[in-house]
């Protein structure tokens, strides 16, 4: 008796009729994911989220997200800063931050608005620090010690990029209030040497757009299944540490709210993804995070 498809054969079953040119887009770039095909991806689970939304579906996911738009542009996938004013480039790594879905758009007063968008649709976690873990680390002290970035940023080995350069995290949220996380939370070191760390470089992200121009406003945002409570615990335990700013914020976005703005109210979606989304499935995919 032959087990449960894990893995669709090619592109076209893998994603909707309406996100596969979305899909060849990322083929074309060198930027889909290893298990991308894979019935449990988060990569996936975007495309056929996000692709199908139309002008109006854009505004009202904007709308929900707290910013009132009037001309939007097309969802743009794995968005990274090409000009790496972050700094995570080196030559160990030409890796930088990425974000699964960016939407864009402009008000009546003509502000420029963007919303940097985390999915997930199984993984229990963000990703970690992999300074904090790396055996290299010539300053694991720092990682042990409380606050942002051990409040050593100096030290922070994450910041000196494995001793290939200087990222710019620091500089770039040296605005934000910060809030000790609560005991329950704290795993009593660096605040992102854990599970923070991934939505920390997405909201450091955030404010280079507004710092430099590109944007009036942003919005960081987590889309997950409203069922999937570990990820939303995940989501509140960051934004506690990491305050709003005036022109940066954070917001919840239920996967299930994006997908009634197709323009067939999510109905090919809701089909496809039925059985991943109740709340037995979600328990279950939360052990695994290596399809994202």
């Amino acid at each position: 008796m032959s087990g449960p498809i894990l893995f669709h054969p090619n592109d076209a079953s893998a994603v909707l009729p309406e996100a596969l040119p979305a899909l060849t887009d990322l083929r074309r770039r060198g930027l889909t994911h290893r298990y991308v095909r894979h019935v449990r991806s988060s990569q996936a689970f975007a495309l056929n989220l996000f692709a199908p939304l139309d002008a109006d579906g854009v505004l009202a996911v904007l709308a929900h997200l707290g910013h009132v738009a009037v001309d939007v542009e097309a969802p743009l996938f794995e968005y990274e800063d090409t000009l790496d004013r972050l700094a995570e480039g080196s030559k160990r790594s030409p890796h930088r931050t990425q974000v699964d879905v960016l939407l864009r758009g402009s008000t009546e007063d003509g502000r420029r608005i963007a919303a940097l968008i985390e999915v997930k649709l199984g993984e229990p976690n963000f990703g970690t620090c992999s300074a904090f873990a790396s055996a290299d680390n010539t300053d694991p002290d720092v990682c042990g010690q409380p606050g942002l970035f051990g409040s050593d940023p100096g030290r922070c080995f994450q910041l000196n990029n494995h001793g290939n350069g200087h990222r710019r995290y620091a500089e770039y949220l040296a605005e934000v209030g910060l809030v000790p996380p609560s005991p329950r939370a704290d795993d009593g070191g660096c605040w992102v040497r854990a599970g923070r760390s991934q939505p920390m470089r997405n909201l450091a992200l955030a404010h280079v757009l507004v710092t430099e121009g590109e944007a009036d406003q942003v919005v960081f945002a987590l889309c997950a299944p409203v069922l999937h409570s570990v990820m939303w615990r995940r989501f509140a335990e960051f934004r506690a540490v990491f305050c709003d700013t005036d022109a940066v914020t954070m917001r919840d976005l239920p996967a299930e709210t994006v997908a009634r703005q197709h323009p067939d109210d999510g109905a090919a979606f809701t089909i496809r993804y039925r059985p991943a989304l109740s709340n037995t499935a979600l328990r279950n995919l939360a052990t695994d995070s290596s399809t994202s």
